[in-house]
């Protein structure tokens, strides 16, 4: 991060720069941040010491993986959850009390308690099959860079395909229940 501060100045705490600055900041910082610095980092700490116990898949490694996909999957628990679109969001709505990025993170992650916990919640959730999958390959093929290829390749396409996701719960779960009602209506009649 000091390297950041660094490269662009203390403007970098300012949410009135990051607004005039928002493209140049997700190319130079947030993608490589989130699709290469993270997932390698975290491959080589998750995954690097299963490639290395175990030589095949086994019933051990299997256990093994699932003990690597929990504690990775827990290790996404943690961090604020508030990312600069919201803050900028909150900037265009009139909803902000200061320009200080950092103090604006603090006062909407008090604001959005419950919101916070279930998105801990949803990470941890969803990181879990990632671990699994990228432990799995990774002991698979012996090659660190495969795991580091499905943890990049899942950072770049989730943040898209989960909303589909979503939606198609949503959809599923309206249909089913329409179609819970019309029969439940039937028996009353009959």
């Amino acid at each position: 991060m000091k390297w950041v501060i660094k490269r662009f100045g203390d403007n970098f705490k300012s949410t009135e720069w990051h607004k005039k600055n928002q493209w140049r900041v997700i190319w130079t910082v947030g993608t490589p941040l989130t699709n290469v610095w993270a997932p390698a980092v975290e491959e080589l700490i998750f995954r690097a010491p299963l490639i290395i116990a175990f030589g095949a898949m086994s019933s051990v490694a299997w256990y093994g993986v699932f003990v690597s996909s929990g504690l990775f999957a827990l290790s996404h628990w943690f961090g604020n959850k508030i990312w600069m679109p919201e803050i900028l969001s909150a900037r265009e709505n009139g909803d902000h009390k200061s320009d200080d990025v950092v103090a604006e993170v603090d006062r909407l992650h008090q604001k959005a308690g419950r919101r916070i916990l279930v998105q801990k919640v949803l990470h941890v959730v969803l990181t879990f099959p990632l671990g699994i999958l990228a432990g799995y390959y990774g002991i698979k093929y012996q090659s660190i860079w495969v795991s580091f290829g499905i943890h990049s390749a899942w950072n770049l396409i989730m943040p898209f395909v989960l909303p589909l996701f979503v939606l198609l719960g949503m959809l599923a779960f309206l249909g089913i229940s329409s179609l819970w009602d019309r029969m439940r209506w039937k028996w009353r009649r009959s």
